[in-house]
Formats: structure tokens, sequence, C-alpha cells
């Protein structure tokens, strides 16, 4: 007898364990928006234990009955800008794909005449969002110190942190620009050239999911459908905005020490070692 008490009084006692409640979320986003967000549920997943979020591709039609939610991250993509009248009087009937390809544009670029052959807006953001939002260290490091060997040969020019590089690409200065894709309609208002778009070029050889290749222009209006705006979707959105929140620091944190690299004061390494992880 005494042991059956004791046995309903462990029972009484043990902590209730509740499933976790299930988010249900369908998105329109292209393959490489999909990937960044399926990582962030994945770690939201793994943070906590109340709520469990499910992606899905939204299917044809499929928004009947559903709640439209923005998604509160940046969906705009750093993609490449090139002038059109440039690329013709250097011969140039090709935008180049990968990083490797970019040298020698730049190249026939600059000997055609060109003072600044390539810049770039947001140079932290343009190397992070090259890698679906994910920082690489070993592909900033190629990356940073290939811009500042350029630099030194004249392919490259600094321009700031920002979007000062916009300015001088649209003014005819620069003939090749990184930069947002949000920038593109300012772009074409504003240059004094025809304008071209393409997707950022990239290192073939530093992607295992060929979903994170950069590709040109997002979908408009990034979204995503729930069934419903519950307490689930909320508590997804706020772990959204704080990782977007730690990005910034992080980006704003690498604009610092790229700013070294570009003044020759340390090496693409040593800056990014220096970066708070």
């Amino acid at each position: 007898m005494k042991r059956t008490l004791l046995a309903i009084g462990l029972v009484a006692c043990a902590p209730l364990v509740h499933a976790a409640e299930e988010v249900r979320l369908w998105h329109s986003l292209d393959s490489a928006m999909a990937v960044q967000l399926e990582r962030l549920a994945a770690e939201y997943n793994v943070a906590q234990r109340e709520f469990r979020v499910q992606l899905a591709p939204l299917p044809a039609g499929g928004e009947k009955g559903l709640v439209r939610l923005g998604l509160p991250i940046n969906a705009a993509r750093p993609v490449l800008y090139y002038n059109r009248d440039a690329f013709r009087r250097a011969h140039l009937t090709t935008v180049p794909k990968t990083w490797y390809e970019m040298a020698g544009v730049l190249g026939r670029l600059s000997e055609s005449g060109q003072a600044c052959a390539y810049t770039t807006s947001w140079p932290a953001w343009v190397m992070m969002e090259n890698t679906g939002g994910e920082l690489s260290r070993q592909v900033v490091v190629r990356w940073t110190s290939m811009l500042a060997t350029w630099e030194k040969s004249g392919y490259f020019s600094y321009s700031g942190r920002a979007n000062e590089g916009e300015a001088r690409f649209a003014t005819g200065e620069c003939a090749v620009l990184t930069s947002s894709s949000a920038s593109r309609t300012e772009l074409a208002k504003t240059a004094r050239f025809e304008v071209g778009v393409a997707p950022l070029p990239y290192y073939e050889d530093a992607y295992s999911d060929t979903r994170l290749i950069p590709r040109g222009l997002p979908p408009a209006g990034a979204a995503v459908w729930a069934q419903r705006q519950s307490v689930g979707v909320t508590n997804f959105f706020a772990f959204l905005a704080t990782r977007a929140a730690e990005a910034r620091r992080l980006r704003d944190a690498m604009e610092a020490e790229l700013e070294a690299v570009w003044r020759g004061d340390k090496t693409a390494l040593d800056a990014l070692s220096a970066v708070p992880k």
C-alpha cells in the first residue's frame, strides 16, 4: 500500500510536459530567401520550446483564407549595377557571374579610360548577404583581400560605409556598382546612361548549397501567410527582429574594420579577427 501511494505521489509531482504549439507559415520567397528564413526558423525552434514554426511554400491560389504578414527582415539583396554605355565602349558583351571573372572585366573598363571601374555601397552588408545572410569568415576574408588588391591596381575605389558609391555610379564616374536592389528605381532615374542589373558575383567554390548562389532582383513584397495572427507568430517575428538588429550591429563593426583594410592599416584576416563574434 505504501508503495502504491508513493508511486501515485511521484506521478502527481512529475512536471507536466506540454507539446509545443505549431505555428504554420507559408511563403512566396525565392530559394535564396527561403533558405535564409528556414535557417532562422530552425534557430528559433531550438531556442525555445513553447512554439514550433513550420514553413512551406505558398501553393498557387493558396492564400485564400490566410492572413498576409510582412516579414520584419530586410527583403532587399545586393545586386550588381553596371553602366551599359561604359561596357559598350570597353567592347564588353557579357556581365561577370563570378568574382574570378570580374577582374578581367574591370581591366577592360580601366583600359577603355574609365577612371573608376568598380565601387560598392554598404561593403559589409553586400558581403554578408552574398552568403545567404550568414557570415562566412572564409568568404569575407577572400573578398576583402581581393578588393584590397584591386584598390592598389586601380580596379576598385572605396566610397564609404553607406550608399556613397551610388552617387559616383549615377554620375558615370564608376562603371560597376554593388548595392541594394532597393536602389534600382532611384538609380534608373538619376543615372545619365542606361543602367544594367545583374546578380551579385559569387565564388563558385564557396557554395555547398547551390540555392544560396546570388540571384537578381528579389520577388516583390516578400511576405508570409498565416492562418491567423497569433501569439506564436508574434513571438517568432520578435525573434526575427532581434536577429536583424544583431546582424546590423555586426555589419557596423565590420564596416569599421574594413576601412582599416582600405587604408592599408590591417590585413583582411586581422580586420575580421577584430570583429566581435
